[in-house]
């Protein structure tokens, strides 16, 4: 199966997840941790995706948010079943389902879908990044003071949200707005379309931001470190940027 092939896939698993979510009934909350929330939503949603996937796709194998897996195979499919679940337990329209295609220790494959705009990112390596089938650039814009930035606030782990604490307000002062969605894969394809210039979070998980990964950079943009010299897929400490304003606004966030 062909790279585009594995996208049309995950497109198709996604439609079908996202069709499920759109009709669940009362919902069953279990805290994983300290703001941290899982729903049998999200298993139920990650269990049809894994079945269609692999159904596919046997000689893959499937890393989950809720259920693990191995991530040293050569092709693996990463996958956060809803990526904003308290927006969706809330009934908010901005969460998303995040898949991702890893092939051979690189991303491949990334779709994130967002049920509630119908809005289809994909990005495959090597063939570009799109919005329901449109092509999507990431903005040019080079000024701090034009550029809009995405935020996480890492509020899981005390480390994190003080470090985002501290660079809160100077960064508000020296950019034009600030803007939180609550879907760090929305956050990475907003600033892929050209929405917005940057994303910034610290401590995401892989299947939180692996998908966004290939639509960002096939889309012209670049992933860095939070901090310099950091690979933020080894520390899931990242800031998710135009290309043009990265230096800009990692310097920002280091003072």
């Amino acid at each position: 199966m062909t790279l585009r092939e594995k996208a049309e896939l995950a497109q198709r698993a996604a439609r079908e997840a996202a069709q499920m979510l759109e009709h669940h009934g009362t919902l069953h909350i279990r805290t994983k941790a300290e703001n941290d929330f899982v729903t049998e939503c999200d298993l139920a949603s990650e269990t049809m995706i894994r079945d269609a996937l692999l159904g596919a796709c046997p000689e893959d194998v499937f890393y989950g948010e809720e259920t693990g897996g191995d991530l040293k195979a050569q092709g693996v499919w990463i996958v956060d079943p809803i990526d904003g679940t308290v927006n969706f337990m809330r009934g908010q329209r901005l969460y998303t389902i995040s898949i991702a295609y890893r092939l051979k220790g690189e991303m491949a494959v990334g779709v994130v879908y967002c049920p509630g705009t119908d809005e289809m990112f994909v990005g495959v390596r090597g063939e570009g990044a799109t919005l329901n089938g449109r092509p999507i650039r990431v903005s040019d814009i080079a000024d701090a003071k034009r550029a809009i930035v995405h935020i996480g606030f890492g509020h899981r782990n005390a480390r994190h949200l003080a470090e985002t604490e501290a660079v809160l307000f100077p960064l508000i002062r020296a950019i034009s707005d600030l803007r939180r969605s609550g879907s760090a894969a929305y956050d990475v394809c907003s600033v892929a379309a050209g929405r917005a210039e940057a994303f910034i979070e610290q401590g995401l998980g892989i299947y939180d931001y692996a998908a966004g990964l290939v639509i960002l950079e096939e889309a012209g943009g670049r992933m860095d470190g939070w901090h310099p010299g950091e690979d933020p897929v080894a520390t899931g400490s990242l800031l998710a940027g135009n290309g043009v304003l990265n230096g800009t606004i990692q310097t920002l966030i280091n003072p």
